[in-house]
């Protein structure tokens, strides 16, 4: 898999729908200039295949799915990988934003953790299995001592600015 950072720390700033954000990024994408992450070998990919993948946004307060053609390379070296910018966590049906939206609500206690769940279609269960990686990266991104001093809700906040 290739990852793309194009949008890591512009949050706040983002208008648009996954779906548009992909689109736009994949209109500028350059299989040809992409370095293989298997072999190191810059230049050697080149388009294999397409599939596609659905994926959960938050547009006008509720829960929207689009369904993306996700584009894949192969390198000369046989290794094949799924171009996915960095607001597509890889794996999963959510998108970056739909996740973070989530999380801020929580953090928030805008409403119940019961409302919370129906109001962006999802189980008890997704959402722990959201908070568990989210204060273990916290950590990580903090370091031990300023996560000890930074509230869940402060960090996304100074994330998302």
């Amino acid at each position: 898999m290739i990852r793309e950072n194009s949008l890591f720390c512009k949050l706040i700033r983002i208008k648009s729908s996954s779906k548009a954000l992909f689109g736009s990024f994949m209109a500028g994408f350059r299989p040809e200039l992409q370095t293989c992450p298997c072999c190191g070998a810059k230049g050697s990919c080149r388009i294999h295949a397409y599939y596609d993948r659905s994926l959960v946004d938050f547009i006008g307060g509720a829960p929207v799915r689009h369904s993306l053609c996700i584009m894949r390379l192969i390198c000369t070296c046989g290794h094949t990988h799924a171009i996915l910018p960095d607001f597509i966590i890889p794996y999963s049906g959510y998108g970056l934003f739909f996740l973070l939206r989530v999380l801020a609500e929580y953090f928030l206690h805008l409403s119940t953790v019961e409302k919370l769940c129906e109001r962006f279609s999802i189980t008890l269960s997704q959402l722990h299995r959201w908070l568990q990686p989210f204060r273990i990266q916290k950590k990580e991104w903090l370091g031990v001592l300023s996560s000890m001093e930074a509230s869940s809700l402060s960090f996304l906040k100074a994330l998302l600015v």
